[in-house]
């Protein structure tokens, strides 16, 4: 339980060699129009002076120090350590709105119902300057559109979530990196219901060389959250009239996601899989480039 006088929101930001970026994440949280909360950084076993950023904002950021473990290891790492009731997690090369704690405690307090609250983004583009926003959806069976389409909820820098149902599906699962929060959403739906805020007070930046660039990651992960899941027999119960589908849907936003990179190959080799899982892809082919950008070309 969070100590009567402790923060009701703590704010994780996992950060690796993010000396450049992390100051502005942290100064955007302390900018925050609510004023309840504690900022944690996890330093990820950089090799930069990125604790160094952080500490120096004194008592206002706890900086915790771990050896190199990936993102997920750091924000479980940053949750354990936490005392508030809801957590709100920041990537360190992103950063938020004056209003976006504010509007999430809000609707959270008011809709104790909700497991998580999510939110619009702003996706910057670092190189171009161009700037759009991102829509969160919402689905009748939101486990069901999460494994068609993916984030459709917003990404991790979107999120505010009850600690205790954070802490009952088991925080991030460390054997996924790019889909780690993707993993985390589908797990969060079959808890109860999320919540969409259809402002965009969180900036996400699409940097260049980040790990949206390594689409052979993205597809080993994204089938691996698909087989995890799968692997329940109570999921294949379920969602087992679905699997061809949802395979289909995936190899689809895969196969879009490698021809924007450039690799024709193994863009046809997973338009093939597609194809080969659930016929009605077909139809949708023609619009893959432009459905696997918006979707989930995430770091």
């Amino acid at each position: 339980m969070t100590p009567p006088d402790g923060p009701l929101v703590s704010v994780v930001i996992p950060a690796y060699n993010a000396e450049r970026w992390v100051g502005a994440a942290v100064r955007s949280v302390l900018a925050q129009t609510y004023a309840n909360f504690e900022v944690l950084v996890v330093d990820d076993g950089s090799k930069d002076g990125t604790a160094a950023v952080a500490e120096a904002f004194g008592g206002a950021v706890r900086c915790i120090r771990q050896k190199n473990g990936g993102v997920s290891r750091a924000r479980n790492h940053g949750a354990a350590q936490a005392r508030g009731e809801f957590l709100a997690f920041l990537d360190a090369d992103d950063d938020w709105l004056p209003a976006k704690l504010e509007t999430q405690v809000r609707r959270l307090r008011d809709q104790p119902e909700l497991v998580a609250s999510f939110m619009d983004s702003l996706v910057k583009e670092e190189r171009s300057g161009s700037e759009t926003v991102r829509r969160g959806r919402r689905e009748p069976d939101m486990v069901a559109g999460l494994l068609l389409y993916s984030c459709i909820v917003g990404d991790s820098s979107s999120v505010m979530v009850r600690r205790d149902a954070f802490e009952k599906v088991g925080g991030f699962d460390p054997a996924f990196s790019q889909c780690a929060d993707w993993d985390m959403w589908i797990r969060l739906a079959e808890q109860g219901p999320l919540d969409i805020v259809h402002e965009p007070l969180a900036r996400y930046w699409v940097r260049g060389g980040s790990m949206s660039r390594s689409i052979p990651l993205l597809e080993s992960d994204t089938l691996g959250v698909l087989a995890k899941f799968f692997s329940s027999p109570d999921h294949a119960r379920r969602y087992g009239a679905l699997k061809r589908r949802i395979y289909g849907n995936q190899y689809l936003i895969l196969s879009g996601s490698y021809l924007h990179a450039g690799d024709l190959g193994s863009s046809l080799r997973c338009l093939a899989q597609a194809v080969g899982r659930s016929p009605r892809t077909l139809l949708r082919a023609v619009g893959t480039p432009a459905r696997a950008i918006g979707r989930r070309l995430g770091r």
